[in-house]
């Protein structure tokens, strides 16, 4: 590894890592962190598939409250620096990324328990003397940190992966574990695949799953294709549930309004929010989740948000100090929906300014009211669903060498994030508190079309990348002169191709309702395919 390549290896691996802690533009998931080490280390293709294979193990690893997940970005670029320069199979490179990224989710939780509190309680010190300007200096310093705690690992695997020493003492491993655990990669994705399943958790739109693996198995339909198909079984339960609430709703139009009214036509603000405020802070939210901590979680991300919008309305610097301490305490929701609840705390924090009867408590108990049921719709629509379904789909591309896939998912998720940041925050901002008849209405209905478009996908990857292999062989025969072998997998393929995965799922499914752990269910499979190698049981072909 050049110097070169060490410098552009700790510039991307820094992006990856802060992106681990905001979960904004996505280049934490492996499918970009493992494309950012190809590009650093002058192999982009083996980057490539790299960052695919460990992105549809990833697949279930999603940020839940403050549950972080093993650290998807270090899992990423350690699969790719393994196999670039450690020249290891995909296996081996995924199981021993696995732990390292168990690794990386501890350093995280000790840096969001330690480093980023201090930093907040820094700003909140500031704000108290009044020097607001710490809210955005602690805000952005938390992010150096999250870049050293991907980087700094991803330098050292880089130059120990190179030494000669290191790389003999992976190439001397057993032929029984390396083929193994190379096995075990084609089982570990399934854990993905069940975390995602068990987050849907909607049993009537199960049969899409299988319509999904049904296709994929008898066909040879692509996965873009099947994403096609996906979509259209989407339309029509879109246009389907639609007539029927049109039917339902046919008995009351009446349209409720907010106690915080539409500001259109009126004359009584005597300071206005223009949109160019409001772009602040969609601006500003394209860092929100930076500087989330242990004790008051997205409480500095908020305020450093809505900032803008205080210093505009409140003049007077004790009014503003008072407005900005409000807005320091315990905020936490999943971050794409924030914009809802920004924009309606603007109209409201703008009411108060111009005289209205409200009070810091009335807007703290409004955000309190929004936080639990947007995360409730939020983490299974966004992490659940649109961003797993978008993974799927560009790692299904890419798994080949092929960068297209990387782009599709890197511009598809950025495009709904930012269609959502700007759409909400100015609709909440207008309608006010009235947003949340809108968003009860339409929320459940949007989980259930995206859970069709999911099912379908994730269905037929199941029969397209799941690879199990008893190769036991039952019976033999003399068919021509010659010895033929019937395998006990062939025998399950004249049931039904790819039933095993599919069973296994299942299996998997009900593990992980049962509370056992996503790794111990990794770290099982890892030992299924080593000794059912050994043994003979299972095999590659």
């Amino acid at each position: 590894m050049s110097i070169g390549q060490a410098i552009l290896l700790f510039i991307f691996s820094s992006i990856s890592g802060i992106d681990s802690s905001a979960e904004e533009f996505q280049t934490h998931r492996p499918l970009i962190a493992g494309t950012l080490a190809g590009i650093a280390l002058g192999d982009i293709k083996t980057g490539i598939i790299a960052g695919a294979t460990m992105e549809f193990v990833a697949l279930g690893w999603m940020t839940i409250g403050a549950a972080v997940p093993p650290d998807p970005a270090l899992a990423g670029i350690t699969v790719a620096i393994l196999e670039i320069l450690g020249k290891q199979n995909v296996g081996v490179a995924v199981s021993i990324a696995i732990p390292i990224a168990v690794a990386g989710q501890l350093l995280q939780i000790a840096q969001k328990g330690t480093i980023d509190i201090i930093l907040m309680h820094f700003a909140e010190a500031g704000v108290e003397k009044g020097k607001l300007s710490r809210v955005t200096i602690a805000h952005f310093l938390t992010a150096i940190p999250s870049a050293l705690r991907v980087a700094v690992p991803s330098l050292l695997m880089a130059y120990f992966a190179n030494a000669t020493l290191v790389q003999s003492m992976l190439n001397s491993i057993p032929k029984e574990i390396t083929t193994g655990l190379q096995i075990s990669s084609g089982l570990l994705v399934m854990v993905g695949y069940a975390m995602i399943l068990n987050l849907i958790n909607s049993k009537e739109l199960l049969p899409f799953l299988i319509i999904g693996f049904l296709v994929m198995t008898f066909s040879d339909i692509t996965i873009f294709a099947l994403t096609l198909l996906g979509i259209s079984f989407a339309v029509i339960y879109y246009h389907i549930t639609s007539l029927i609430l049109k039917s339902q709703q046919n008995r009351d139009k009446r349209f409720r309004r907010s106690e915080v009214k539409d500001k259109e036509g009126e004359n009584r603000s005597k300071i206005r929010i223009s949109k160019f405020d409001l772009m602040k802070v969609f601006w500003r939210t394209q860092f929100f989740q930076i500087s989330w901590n242990y004790e008051r979680l997205q409480n500095l991300c908020y305020c450093y948000s809505i900032m803008p919008i205080l210093k505009k309305l409140y003049k007077n610097k004790e009014d503003l100090i008072v407005a900005v301490k409000a807005n320091l305490e315990y905020y936490n929701s999943h971050p794409f929906f924030v914009s809802i609840i920004l924009g309606i705390n603007t109209a409201m924090e703008e009411a108060k300014a111009n005289g209205e009867k409200i009070d810091e408590r009335d807007i703290t108990q409004v955000k309190i009211a929004f936080m639990g049921p947007l995360a409730g719709v939020g983490d299974p629509v966004f992490w659940g669903t649109i961003r797993p379904m978008l993974a799927a789909i560009g790692a299904g591309i890419a798994i080949k060498g092929n960068i297209s896939g990387v782009i599709l998912f890197f511009v598809g998720i950025n495009a709904v994030r930012l269609f959502m940041r700007y759409n909400t925050l100015m609709f909440s901002y207008k309608k006010g508190v009235s947003v949340i008849s809108h968003i009860k209405d339409f929320m459940p209905r949007l989980k259930n079309i995206m859970a069709v478009l999911s099912y379908t996908i994730i269905g037929g990857l199941i029969a397209r990348l799941t690879k199990v292999n008893i190769g036991v062989v039952l019976y033999s025969f003399v068919s021509k002169g010659k010895l033929q072998y019937v395998t006990f997998q062939q025998q399950l393929d004249a049931i039904m191709p790819n039933i095993l995965p599919l069973l296994i799922i299942f299996i998997i499914c009900w593990l992980l309702k049962k509370k056992v752990s996503p790794l111990i269910c990794m770290f099982g499979l890892m030992i299924i395919g080593i000794v059912g190698y050994a043994f003979g049981i299972l095999s590659l072909t």
